[in-house]
């Protein structure tokens, strides 16, 4: 069997089974199977979608607030500066790609999120369907022609 089908197959059993080659026992995927899920792993989530398919930018935001609210121990009510941006992630990794793990080669459609308290900063990149992640070392400084805008 030639290796390249032998890998497709090993890759849709793997699917099924609902685990990818190099994933951890802190990574999954979405349970809507959709097809452009992301590997939901530590510093990541997923938020419901709704009845279209699409989840709210105001839920990603509350999420990933709280993320970061947790990891800097900070009160649930103290202030954050959050800037969104609409972006179209190049594939299924949503710009934050993983090492040894492979992704949809496919538009994905979402958000950028730059949070910031005093001299803290934390990048996270979202899609519409609800699949959010910390992205550690991305560039907190504005994409250009990104459409910067504030909820």
């Amino acid at each position: 069997m030639n290796l390249r089908i032998a890998h497709v197959l090993f890759s849709l059993c793997s699917l099924a089974l609902g685990v990818l080659p190099g994933m951890t026992d802190a990574q999954s995927l979405p349970a809507d199977g959709a097809e452009n899920a992301v590997p939901v792993q530590r510093g990541g989530g997923l938020v419901p979608a709704g009845p279209d398919g699409r989840a709210s930018v105001s839920a990603i935001e509350a999420a990933v607030r709280a993320d970061a609210l947790a990891r800097w121990r900070l009160r649930a009510d103290t202030a954050l500066d959050v800037r969104v941006e609409a972006v179209v992630w190049p594939d299924g990794s949503l710009g934050c790609p993983q090492p040894g793990l492979s992704y949809t080669q496919a538009l994905v459609p979402g958000w950028r999120l730059v949070l910031k308290h005093q001299d803290r900063v934390a990048v996270y990149h979202a899609s519409q369907r609800g699949q959010w992640l910390l992205c550690p070392g991305a560039d907190p400084a504005p994409r250009p022609g990104s459409g910067d805008s504030r909820i």
